[in-house]
Parts: C-alpha cells; sequence; structure tokens
C-alpha cells in the first residue's frame, strides 16, 4: 500500500489514540505521553508497541484488509502496552491484568491476544523434499535448517532435504 493510500487511515488512527489515551489520562489522572507510529510492521503480526521508544508500529496488509476492525481493535491493543507500560513500568506481564483492564474497562475493546487478519505469504520460498511430499519452508526456517536444524516431516517421519528456491 503507497503512503497516499495510507494517509486516508491516518485521521482515524490519531483520533482512536487520542481518544484512548484521553481516557487513561483521566482514569489514572496523569499526563501520559502519547505514542508516535508508522506503518513498518510486517509479516504476521498486526501491530507492535515498542515501549522503550514510546513508539507503534502497523502492519498495513492487515490495515486494508478491514480497515474499521484494524483501527477499533489493533491500534487500541498496542495504545494499551504503552499506557500500561507508562503508568504500571516494565514488570508487568504484556498481556497481564493490568493491560486486560485497560483494554476492557477503559477502552470498552474485548481483550484479545492474537488477530484474525489473513497474513501475507511469505515472498521467499524454499522448497524441501521428503519421501512423501514436497514442504515450502519460509526463508526463517530455511535459514535454520541451513545452520543445521533438523526438520522430520510429520507424515513419513524422513529428514526433509532441500529441492530449490521456489
Amino acid at each position: 500500500m503507497t503512503k497516499f493510500a495510507m494517509s486516508q487511515y491516518v485521521p482515524q488512527i490519531d483520533a482512536k489514540i487520542q481518544e484512548c489515551m484521553g481516557n487513561a489520562e483521566r482514569y489514572f489522572k496523569l499526563k501520559l505521553k502519547a505514542p508516535s507510529y508508522n506503518f513498518k510492521q510486517r509479516g504476521r503480526t498486526a501491530g507492535t508497541a515498542y515501549l522503550q521508544r514510546n513508539e507503534m508500529r502497523f502492519n498495513t496488509f492487515m490495515l486494508q484488509q478491514d480497515p474499521h476492525k484494524f483501527i477499533e481493535n489493533v491500534v487500541p491493543h498496542e495504545v494499551a502496552h504503552i499506557v500500561v507500560h507508562q503508568v504500571f513500568g516494565s514488570k508487568v506481564r504484556p498481556h497481564g491484568k493490568e493491560w486486560i483492564a485497560v483494554m476492557e474497562h477503559l477502552f470498552n475493546v474485548e481483550a484479545h491476544r492474537t488477530h484474525d487478519f489473513e497474513v501475507p505469504k511469505a515472498r521467499n520460498a524454499f522448497l524441501y523434499q521428503c519421501q512423501c511430499q514436497t514442504h515450502e519452508f519460509t526463508a526463517h526456517r530455511h535459514g535454520r535448517a541451513e545452520r543445521g536444524t533438523q526438520y522430520i516431516c510429520r507424515s513419513c517421519r524422513a529428514p526433509l532435504t532441500f529441492l530449490k528456491k521456489k
């Protein structure tokens, strides 16, 4: 998705962040530092909160699938991490009781740790073979195999050997 295409969602994302931060500030009676955000998140993750940097990263592939659902669920999810870190510090669990309370009681969003957006197909696929079929490895898994990790087929129990890059 181009920067121009992403720009149409920026006002909605900004508004959702301000709404969530405002709710948290009123409840905790604290002035919280608003996080920055960008669209650099890739892979299987919808969003990530970098607590020390006070930054959030969002996945454009998933945002474009269902912008409303993304803005109403993923944005508050990441803001909740930022709020919990600023209020309670770094000793609390990422999806612990504090995070759940912020999500459900302050943001009125169901607290889910995972998303159900479609995940992008791996760009660099590597083919491996056993005795019964061909298996597709991601670049990450291929790298592990190259460094000596042995993978076994779940069906025939034979070791998987590198065939070719897809």
